[in-house]
Order: structure tokens, then C-alpha cells, then sequence
């Protein structure tokens, strides 16, 4: 059986700190993804379901996020983390439609960073919403945030992986999106740009690679909060994670897939989406499409109590 055509699951661990708790597993009962107290993912030893594996740990744990103000970064990468003063995550409900946990990370440069984690497209996406607050007493300049992800998707990681980044504009970077690349492999320090493809919308790029964003808020006032979303999550094909990421309403994404097949497809498709850019939404579903994503829903519902059965 072809590999590509079942996905039952998704699991994305959480990178952490020598120090921090275990991950906190969350389960929408079609993915499961792991939250470090850093909001960091990418940790050994959350299960899953589906023939291809883990996409985030295999090679290296290259995955994260970092925040700047006034040109002074602080960034979670892998296991660890630069400029972290406290980390912490705590979980209202870890599974099902009602799924509440947040990470809140304070920071040296002054910024808490608050990852909330939720329920969405009927369980084929994690939505997270990201919240940056000012907590000195004086105004932060020049508030950004980077995030940088390698998928490793089976079939074909590490050199046969297909992948695509759509900066929110035909032409690239636009609204608060101030640079994309394909290269993940670095600490996402948003004061950095990097060149490979850099501020260029690709198509299906091969090799190992993934998607780094940094996108700018200006400044912040004292006490003052920003947010915007990120929706991460995966499907059987990039049709199907394409649908879910425009029911949401995303502005700007990311996807890497496996090894392109013999019907010219791309399976499966892993990735990640950001709204709240100040841009329109660039994937707008057709009604087939959402008829769709809801049938993948439920036949990966019935997968997995079949499988528990």
C-alpha cells in the first residue's frame, strides 16, 4: 500500500530545556503535538499514528521561535534557548475539541511571549495564538518575531522533500512579514535574514530545507500586547492541508512534502500558516475543498478508534 494515501496522525514533541518538566501532549484525536514549557517542539517520545513518522525530529531538532525589541533577541532553538529569563506551560484541557494550554516565556530584552494552543479545521490544524507584551515601563522599538521549522517528511527526507513558501504577497514578504527563507537551520534570532531563496515565493523546491519568517510589529508601548495566529497541522496530500489552512484564513505559509508520486502528486504534506499579518487570506477554499477536509476528518476518527478497538 502506498504510503501516501493514509495519515491517521501527526506528532510534534516538544524541544526543551535539561531543566523543564516533560512535555505536555496535546491531542485534537486526528494530531498529536508536544509543548515544552518554552513552547518549543520537537522532543523524543510522543507517539503517533501513521505510516511516516515523526517530520520534525529526524536529523536535526531544528525548530523554533525568538522575539527582538530595540535590536535584542531572545530565541528558543532545538534544546535549548538564549536570553529565556522563565518558562513555563500549563494545560486547561490536552485532548478533543475543548484542547487550552499556554506557554509563557519571559524574556531579557523585556517581552513576554505567551503561546496559546487550541483546536482547529475540525482537528486537522493546531491553531496557536502568539502574544507579545511590553512588561518595562518604557516603550519597546522595533518588535519582531521569527519562527523557523525543518520538516523531515517521509518519503524522501532528507534531500527528496519538496518545499513551499508563500510570503503573503504574488511577490513575496508583505504586511508584517518582513523576510522568508527556506533555510531553517539556525538559531530564528529575528534581527537575522538569510539568503537561501530569500523574500522569494517558491514552489515545490527540492532538497532538505523548511521555512523561516520574521515578521515585524513596530513599537510597543508599556504594558502594551501585540498577537497574530499560527496554525500548524498536516494531511494525506497538499490538497488537503491547503484546505484547512484556508479555513483559517491564512495569510502567509509553509508546507514540505514527500516524494512526489506517480499521479504528479505530493504526499503527505506537512506544514504551518500565520494570520493576523495585516494581509488578505492567500488560500480561500472552494466548498468541494471543505467538503473534503470534513471527510478526512472523520475517516481519520474512525482510523483511530478502530485502531484502539
Amino acid at each position: 500500500m502506498k504510503a501516501y494515501k493514509v495519515l491517521a496522525g501527526l506528532a510534534l514533541v516538544a524541544g526543551s530545556f535539561a531543566a523543564q518538566a516533560a512535555p505536555t501532549v496535546l491531542d485534537t484525536g486526528i494530531l498529536k503535538m508536544g509543548v515544552a514549557d518554552n513552547g518549543g517542539l520537537g522532543a523524543l517520545g510522543v507517539g503517533l499514528s501513521g505510516p511516516t513518522g515523526d517530520a520534525i525530529t529526524p536529523g536535526c531538532l531544528c525548530e523554533g521561535w525568538g522575539a527582538a525589541a530595540g535590536g535584542a533577541s531572545g530565541y528558543v532553538y532545538g534544546m535549548g534557548g538564549t536570553g529565556v529569563v522563565s518558562a513555563l506551560t500549563t494545560t486547561t484541557t490536552a485532548s478533543g475539541a475543548g484542547l487550552s494550554a499556554q506557554s509563557v516565556v519571559m524574556l531579557s530584552n523585556g517581552l513576554q511571549v505567551t503561546h496559546k494552543y487550541s483546536y482547529a479545521a475540525g482537528g486537522s490544524l493546531f491553531k496557536i495564538e502568539v502574544v507579545l507584551t511590553n512588561t518595562t515601563a518604557g516603550s519597546l522599538s522595533d518588535v519582531r518575531y521569527a519562527r523557523t521549522l525543518d520538516w523531515d517528511v517521509t518519503p524522501g527526507y532528507f534531500g527528496s522533500n519538496y518545499t513551499t513558501v508563500y510570503g503573503g504577497t504574488p511577490t513575496g514578504p508583505g504586511g508584517k512579514v518582513l523576510h522568508t527563507s527556506t533555510n531553517p537551520f539556525a538559531v530564528p534570532n529575528p534581527m537575522v535574514f538569510r539568503a537561501q531563496e530569500a523574500d522569494t515565493n517558491v514552489v515545490n523546491s527540492v532538497g532538505d530545507k523548511g521555512g523561516y519568517f520574521v515578521f515585524g510589529f513596530g513599537a510597543l508601548n508599556a504594558g502594551e500586547s501585540t498577537s497574530f495566529n499560527t496554525f500548524i497541522g498536516a494531511s494525506r496530500s497538499v490538497g488537503g492541508l491547503k484546505a484547512a489552512l484556508g479555513s483559517v484564513g491564512v495569510e502567509a505559509y509553509s508546507y514540505t512534502t514527500g516524494n512526489s508520486v506517480a499521479d504528479g502528486d505530493f504526499a503527505p504534506a506537512y506544514g504551518y500558516g500565520f494570520a493576523g499579518l495585516g494581509l488578505p487570506p492567500s488560500l480561500v477554499p472552494e466548498p468541494g475543498s471543505l467538503a473534503l477536509l470534513g471527510i478526512a476528518a472523520i475517516g481519520a476518527g474512525l482510523i483511530g478508534r478502530r485502531r484502539r478497538a
